[in-house]
């Protein structure tokens, strides 16, 4: 029997920290990052609240603008050009991306961010700073009804999945994907910085896309014998 995958939402994520090539970052460059966001925090101390919960610290708007942010910036739009932008069949080119608005977060112990999206941008993100994995997992829900009954759970119809990000982490959403993330139970404080990206067109078609060689059945597979995905 073949399985078919169907309006499947893509997530692209990465960890940058000295991902090589001359793209990422060294330790010392998210060290600075750290610092800076201190220094935010010393001058702002009450930050604003959105999703934020708690004792959670969210800096307002404009880390996009701040120099000792440019770096950062400027490596998450060469990423979304060198592979969301193709994936998706549009020319870089032409489908022109900005950083629209970003800001930086410090989870402390008990902060966590309620079930919330991004309006008004074709994908949102965060990276993350400083993590080790362990306060408070990123949770991306599944949004739409599947089922109208009671149905069996397993692995494979799981409506919720969990990034326990570390330092150097990129994940990258589409804007309308519901997530939150879970108190922190440590002591430890998270820093990260979460944007929204936008898209200009420089001309009328920029916006059709046209993959190459895309195939329609590329999400199609058959089951083995024990009702396993058989990958080609």
């Amino acid at each position: 029997m073949a399985v078919r995958l169907m309006f499947p939402t893509y997530i692209f994520h990465r960890n940058m920290l000295n991902a090589g090539e001359n793209r990422g970052f060294a330790k010392d460059y998210l060290l600075l990052l750290q610092t800076e966001i201190d220094s935010m925090r010393r001058k702002d101390p009450k930050g604003r609240q959105v999703s934020n919960q708690y004792t959670g610290w969210q800096s307002n708007d404009g880390c996009e603008s701040s120099p000792i942010f440019q770096k950062l910036m400027n490596e998450i739009i060469t990423t979304f050009n060198d592979e969301v932008l193709p994936f998706n069949g549009l020319n870089p080119n032409t489908a022109k991306v900005t950083i629209g608005n970003s800001w930086a977060n410090i989870n402390d112990k008990g902060a966590w961010n309620v079930p919330h999206s991004h309006a008004g941008c074709w994908y949102s993100g965060v990276f993350y700073i400083k993590a080790d994995g362990d306060e408070g997992d990123l949770i991306m829900f599944d949004g739409s009804e599947k089922v109208l009954s009671e149905f069996p759970q397993s692995a494979r119809t799981n409506n919720n999945f969990h990034f326990s990000p570390t330092s150097g982490e990129l994940v990258l959403f589409p804007s309308g994907a519901t997530h939150m993330v879970e108190p922190n139970q440590t002591d430890k404080e998270r820093y990260s910085i979460s944007f929204n990206i936008n898209m200009t067109y420089t001309d009328s078609n920029a916006h059709l896309s046209n993959i190459d060689n895309y195939n329609p059945n590329e999400f199609v597979f058959d089951l083995d014998q024990n009702g396993n995905p058989i990958m080609s």
